[in-house]
């Protein structure tokens, strides 16, 4: 057992998540590097800091933090964990409760008949059961994960195209006309991918972010 105090106090035991074989502990990471590790955005890590994940060292005075990847990928593990058994309890309820407060027009009670509490419960179980397994076969894909990879996704773009215009400069000498082109190019595809998913994805309901990395590119629907 190797147990760490987190940051509201609650432990935490790293060896219940341990790192896959021949991953180096030795070594703290810093935010980008983490980031690198879990393939999340920097912002996504800072989220982290927020929500509790420990930290080795703390930033300041121009100090990076610092970052033991086993016990970041413990606590990460182990929320992903609380979090997905919260969500099935979540699901179950809101199965059994959508069959509970059914309200059927008549071609469908015609259908389906009266049904008694026993076999509300028992359909309820059934369809939890049929979704269950369509998500572990990636059949389904849960609303929040998705969003999630695309918030992260859409800041990667952001964030490679953005410096286009900087490794083009080094790497192949451009002059200042040229950089400032290609720079401009860049920003247009930017503004054509937030204009391409306002006009094709945006629906109504969908909640507008601002898009992670500066508000100068406008919003995303994400």
């Amino acid at each position: 057992m190797q147990v760490i105090t987190l940051a509201d106090g609650s432990v935490l035991d790293v060896s219940l998540w341990p790192l896959p074989d021949g991953l180096d502990d030795s070594v703290l990471l810093n935010r980008s590097q983490l980031a690198v590790a879990f393939r999340v955005s920097e912002n996504t890590i800072a989220k982290y800091v927020t929500q509790g994940m420990p930290v080795e060292t703390t930033g300041s005075n121009g100090v990076s933090y610092a970052f033991r990847l086993s016990h970041c990928y413990a606590w990460r593990m182990d929320r992903d964990d609380k979090l997905q058994r919260q969500r099935s309890r979540s699901d179950q309820v809101a199965q059994q409760a959508a069959l509970a407060f059914l309200n059927l027009d008549d071609d469908e009670v015609d259908e389906i008949g009266a049904l008694s509490a026993e076999e509300v419960r028992k359909r309820s179980e059934a369809e939890y059961q049929r979704n269950r397994a369509a998500e572990q076969r990636r059949d389904l894909v849960r609303a929040g994960m998705v969003q999630a990879l695309l918030e992260d996704l859409l800041t990667l773009v952001r964030t490679h195209v953005m410096s286009v215009p900087d490794y083009a400069e080094v790497e192949f000498g451009l002059s200042a006309d040229d950089t400032a082109k290609l720079d401009a190019y860049c920003d247009q595809v930017l503004r054509d991918m937030r204009l391409r998913v306002e006009q094709d994805a945006l629906k109504p309901g969908s909640v507008v972010v601002a898009f992670p990395g500066g508000a100068d590119q406008g919003a995303l629907p994400l």
